[in-house]
């Protein structure tokens, strides 16, 4: 009898080592399936990432597919360990202690899943579409702010088709978010006025196309000048690069109101010496014939409209000249050279620059 008792003790013992020893496999095998099928993930992810730089997807919606099929084989993978570790004991398990309504939480849980994945996708779909606008309608020389303004509009319309289908996953009628988007409406446009007028103002900078992205423009109101390069026309400011290499985002409404003056509208600008020198060297053909030379002799001053020195003051035995003449826009820098050769030609005289400021 003694002997049974160790034997069945003996027998138990195995048993439950086994059990344990066949747990730990089913652990490490499960395991290493979730890991295989993420690995082969992050393969499939590197192999589409690399073929789809090459189209005209925008990098949102790229990584974006990226990820879903990161997470399409690590499924598979938890899929296959559920299986090996009695898929049915696990979610019995789980779903009497976290989810007593499964029905209800596997539903809002996939509405969430399909919220998320709308409006990445949507957000993706809206920027490629916009880069695909911009560069088609620069194909056929619309100007930058017209390819601007409409490749805006359809990234609204865009982000705006989608919020309709995220409220129909959520069941939600549409006359609900209409009716709080009319009183939102009101609530915005009473409070933030300004920001309506600067948006205001914006389209019809777009539209109207005073200046271009890329054109130098001053912008005055009293004793406030901001003088730059168009780096971008929002719809609430217009971002300027200063001539002193500073960025300042300028309200649109502040644009919209006071004048605006292009400096690169046309392909020349003129450029205004007054050059001062004493009365007893000063000849008038001579002097007149030297400084048209040194003039003509310059690639940077056009040929036309012809170069002209006039007199402009007599006074306290001095005589002030005028000197004006034309230069390439992008080249209005380069007059300090015609200062030099003057300074070098005429020592005596006193010269500062009127135009271009």
């Amino acid at each position: 009898m003694l002997c049974m008792m160790l034997v069945l003790n003996s027998f138990a013992v195995t048993t439950d080592v086994a059990q344990q020893m066949s747990f730990a496999f089913q652990v490490g095998i499960g395991i290493a399936t979730i890991l295989a099928a993420f690995g082969l993930g992050l393969l499939l992810r590197r192999l589409l990432v690399r073929r789809l730089h090459k189209t005209v997807l925008d990098n949102w919606i790229i990584q974006t597919l990226g990820i879903l099929i990161i997470i399409v084989p690590t499924l598979l993978g938890v899929t296959g360990a559920l299986a090996i570790f009695n898929a049915s004991l696990v979610l019995t398990t789980l779903t009497e202690n976290f989810f007593p309504n499964p029905h209800l939480a596997i539903g809002t849980a996939w509405s969430l899943v399909e919220t998320i994945l709308i409006l990445v996708l949507g957000n993706g779909v809206a920027r490629t579409v916009r880069g695909m606008m911009t560069r088609s309608l620069g194909a056929s020389r619309v100007d930058i702010n017209m390819r601007t303004f409409f490749a805006r509009i359809l990234y609204i319309v865009i982000l705006s088709i989608t919020g309709f289908f995220i409220l129909t996953v959520w069941n939600v009628p549409i006359g609900i978010p209409v009716a709080v988007l009319s009183a939102f409406t009101v609530t915005i446009t009473v409070a933030f006025q300004d920001i309506l007028k600067n948006l205001v103002a914006g389209f019809y900078i777009l539209v109207e196309r005073p200046f271009y992205i890329g054109d130098q423009i001053n912008v005055t109101s009293g004793m406030i000048t901001y003088v730059g390069k168009v780096e971008d026309i929002q719809l609430r400011a217009t971002r300027l690069r200063l001539t002193s290499g500073e960025e300042v985002s300028v309200p649109n409404l502040f644009i919209f109101s006071n004048a605006v003056i292009n400096n690169t509208h046309f392909g020349e600008r003129r450029s205004l010496l007054v050059l001062t020198m004493p009365q007893e060297d000063f000849d008038r053909d001579e002097t007149t014939s030297k400084i048209l030379l040194l003039l003509k002799g310059y690639q940077e001053v056009l040929p036309k409209p012809d170069p002209i020195v006039m007199v402009n003051n007599y006074e306290d035995s001095k005589v002030s000249l005028q000197i004006r003449f034309w230069v390439a826009t992008g080249q209005v820098i380069d007059i300090s050279n015609v200062v030099y050769e003057l300074h070098n030609l005429f020592a005596n005289a006193d010269i500062s620059v009127r135009e271009p400021l």
